[in-house]
C-alpha cells in the first residue's frame, strides 16, 4: 500500500446510482466522495467501526502486488489493477467533489456509512 497517497472515497454504491440519469448519456464525470483518504486514515477508519487493531503497511508496488493474491486472495488480473489504481493516486490524485450529490440531489453515501453497513464483513472470523 501506500501511505502518501490519499484516494476520494465513498460507497461504492453511489456512482453507480448516477448512471441510470436522464441527460448523461455520453457525459464524463469524476465521481468522488466528499472526504480524501490516506491508507493510515482508512486504517483508522476501520478500527474504529470494529474495535480492533488495523494498521497500514507502506510496501513497494512490487510487494504489494506480490502479496495480494495470496493475503488478498486476489487473482493476479485483479492484483494488476488494485496496483495500477493505487499508482494512479499517486500521479493523478483525486480531489473530493459535489459531482455525486449535484447529480442525486442528495449527498453521496460516505464511505463510513458503508463500511459501518458492513461491519459484519470485516468482523467476521475464517
Amino acid at each position: 500500500m501506500f501511505a502518501t497517497t490519499s484516494t476520494s472515497e465513498t460507497s461504492p454504491t453511489s456512482p453507480a446510482e448516477t448512471l441510470p440519469r436522464p441527460g448523461l448519456a455520453g457525459a464524463t464525470r469524476t465521481l468522488t466522495g466528499p472526504h480524501a483518504f490516506s491508507d493510515p486514515g482508512l486504517a483508522r477508519l476501520l478500527c474504529e467501526l470494529i474495535c480492533r487493531p488495523v494498521r497500514s503497511v507502506d510496501m513497494p508496488p512490487s510487494q504489494f502486488h506480490n502479496r495480494l493474491p495470496t493475503t488478498a486472495h486476489m487473482p493476479p488480473w485483479l492484483a494488476d489493477h488494485v496496483v495500477e489504481i493505487q499508482q494512479l493516486a499517486i500521479t493523478r490524485p483525486e480531489s473530493p467533489n459535489d459531482t455525486i450529490e449535484t447529480v442525486l440531489g442528495r449527498p453521496a453515501r460516505t464511505l463510513h456509512t458503508f463500511l459501518g453497513q458492513h461491519r459484519h464483513t470485516f468482523t467476521q472470523t475464517a
